[in-house]
């Protein structure tokens, strides 16, 4: 890793050479930071070098991109055996060139990235951009490190996990469009696959075979004063987790000890408008809805299990156990529905100070997200002669709404070409509401293997215990644990 990223380093030390027509450089820093909100914390922060040199119809652009995450989630159970941690940190540093070329009426764009990855992209094009399109496919390999699992009861079975990612993904897609005067009418399709790539993987492993596709389409209106967008975009994706013990040895011993299906359906629809004066300001509006829908199908099939912890015991360990020791496993599967509303207003200002430029622009956003999920949890324990197991039906639902403040300053040199900017985006919840209810079915014993079973309706089971919780928070205890966006970039045009 550390020849490419200096392969990259110089790469990108050579295209700011003096030796061209047009150069842009840019250096980028951008975080993500939602502060601890009762053991749950995510941050995400990275920083982006590039710089473009054309010359002729030539065009040369290298990149590095450093990204540092950090997801952590504490859950106090009841009693220290069900108290545990989840957590993922790590970094990546992602170095990128690209080669593109045009001619009369077609051209060839190629990217290789230190992931490693490669994209191969062709465009076709009409004079004044009356016709378009564009075609690509990329392949490339995602290697990730960091999930770490703890159990707080030190006797526990399996007491610590420490795993890794790796999947090998394909990228497909195809965008055309034509332009009429100043209408813009543009769509596309995209599909994706990913297959997991664990030869070199031992330990507690972490993959997906999984594939998606995806359309789009969206109208542009850009007159003198007015600009105008309409987007709808469709993503649909057929994912399938999975997590494998691997040991090495004369023979690879490899167990699945999760798996996790999952079906998504995802509607985005956008509206954007945007108003310039004669000063240069100019006030913009958008507005946003957004629908997912998530299944997570029944699987009956044996290894097929959503948990397995016996699976994830090394075998020197399931030697010295008994037979019906720990036989226990869980399959999830029900539907889980989300809504998003996001608008608001914007303004634009373009201020002269002295010589030199000054943007400034302001955001405020008004956001309304709910959810609604209705899960079946299946718990299986297998003896040597019986099986029981037990259908729990779970039922949550629940909003969150607030507001989204953004402010943005961009200050130019005289001449325009040199430029420095700050991004501010404050999240401002204004209050939640979650509603729960646990409806347990009474264990059933059998003394065979039970047959494939189908999902469980849960108007005919049994209701043996209820339990309701209401969730609300006042203002004052959120108005702390909130997040921002921190953005700030340094380029130049020559």
């Amino acid at each position: 890793m550390s020849k490419l990223t200096t392969f990259f380093w110089a790469c990108l030390l050579a295209t700011c050479a003096g030796f061209a027509w047009n150069n842009t450089g840019l250096v980028k820093y951008d975080g993500l930071f939602l502060l601890d909100m009762e053991g749950k914390r995510v941050s995400v922060w990275g920083m982006h070098v590039g710089d473009s040199v054309q010359v002729r119809n030539w065009t040369f652009t290298a990149g590095l991109d450093y990204i540092h995450y950090n997801f952590f989630l504490f859950n106090e159970g009841e009693s220290v055996e069900e108290t545990w941690t989840l957590d993922s940190k790590g970094s990546l540093s992602i170095g990128n060139v690209s080669i593109s070329k045009d001619f009369d009426f077609f051209g060839l764009d190629v990217k290789v990235s230190s992931l490693p990855s490669v994209t191969v992209s062709s465009r076709f094009y009409l004079p004044d951009s009356l016709f378009f399109a564009r075609a690509s496919m990329g392949k490339g390999l995602l290697d990730l490190s960091g999930l770490h699992w703890k159990s707080e009861w030190d006797e526990d079975y399996v007491p610590e996990i420490d795993g890794t990612f790796r999947s090998i993904y394909l990228m497909k897609d195809f965008n055309a469009g034509i332009r009429l005067k100043e209408h813009l009418l543009q769509g596309g399709f995209a599909y994706g696959a990913d297959t997991p790539s664990l030869d070199d993987r031992w330990g507690y492993v972490f993959s997906d075979s999984s594939h998606f596709w995806g359309t789009r389409a969206n109208y542009l209106y850009q007159g003198q004063k007015n600009e105008f967008e309409a987007l709808y975009a469709y993503l649909y994706a057929d994912i399938r987790l999975f997590a494998l013990t691997r040991e090495d040895g004369s023979e690879v011993n490899e167990k699945r000890f999760a798996y996790f299906p999952l079906g998504i359906d995802f509607n985005l629809f956008k509206l954007a408008y945007r108003y310039k004066f004669d000063r240069g300001d100019a006030l913009k509006a958008n507005l946003l809805y957004a629908t997912l829908e998530m299944n997570i199908p029944w699987e009956n099939r044996r290894f097929y299990e959503t948990l397995a912890p016996n699976k994830a015991l090394k075998n020197s360990v399931l030697r010295t156990l008994s037979f019906s020791v720990f036989q226990r496993t869980f399959r999830i599967y029900g539907d889980i529905d989300g809504k998003l509303f996001y608008g608001g207003l914007g303004y634009e200002w373009n201020l002269p100070l002295s010589r030199w430029h000054m943007l400034l622009n302001t955001d405020v956003d008004y956001f309304y997200g709910s959810y609604e999920g209705k899960l079946n949890l299946r718990k299986e324990k297998a003896g040597m002669f019986y099986m029981t197991h037990q259908t729990d039906f779970w039922e949550k639902e629940g909003y969150l709404f607030g507001i989204v403040a953004g402010l943005e300053l961009q200050v130019q040199t005289p001449s325009r070409k040199f430029f420095a900017g700050l991004r501010l985006n404050q999240i401002v919840p204004l209050g939640m509401k979650f509603e729960s209810k646990m409806i347990e079915k009474e264990p059933v014993i059998i003394d065979v293997p039970p047959p494939e079973p189908p999902p469980v309706d849960p108007g005919v089971i049994p209701v043996v215990e209820e339990e309701t919780a209401d969730d609300m928070e006042p203002l004052s205890s959120l108005i702390f644990r909130n997040g921002f966006f921190l953005g700030i970039e340094v380029g130049f045009w020559i």
